[in-house]
């Protein structure tokens, strides 16, 4: 089981800063996440058309880290979603992975939609 949660942090120049909770099995960590308007954009995009289609595979990376999310489409509807927060270069780090279904990746759509400023 896990959980994946964002909060905006904030918008400069292009670029959007979230907060990442992540709840993988017995494991949470949290983390800033720095993505450009333009890729966040490219991402929901690209994610609403994997989630319409039950398939694909999307990587985000983070501007300032080695950080990542991972979205695999596996069968029956299930996603998996993995990736790492923390940088590796910190003394703490997180590496996750989970399994969640289409209404999971719809709820992480919109919510990345909503860090998109207008």
């Amino acid at each position: 089981m896990g959980k994946f949660v964002i909060k905006h942090q904030y918008s400069v120049e292009g670029y959007v800063t979230f907060r990442m909770h992540v709840i993988s099995g017995n494991f949470y960590g949290v983390s800033n996440f720095c993505i450009s308007e333009r890729l966040l954009e490219e991402a929901t995009s690209t994610l609403s058309i994997m989630c319409n289609n039950c398939k694909g595979t999307h990587r985000m990376n983070d501007y300032d880290s080695d950080d990542f999310i991972l979205f695999t489409f596996k069968n029956h509807g299930r996603i998996c979603i993995s990736g790492q927060i923390g940088g590796s270069h910190r003394q703490q780090w997180l590496r996750y992975q989970f399994i969640t279904d289409q209404t999971g990746l719809g709820i992480i759509i919109s919510d990345f939609q909503g860090l998109i400023p207008k």
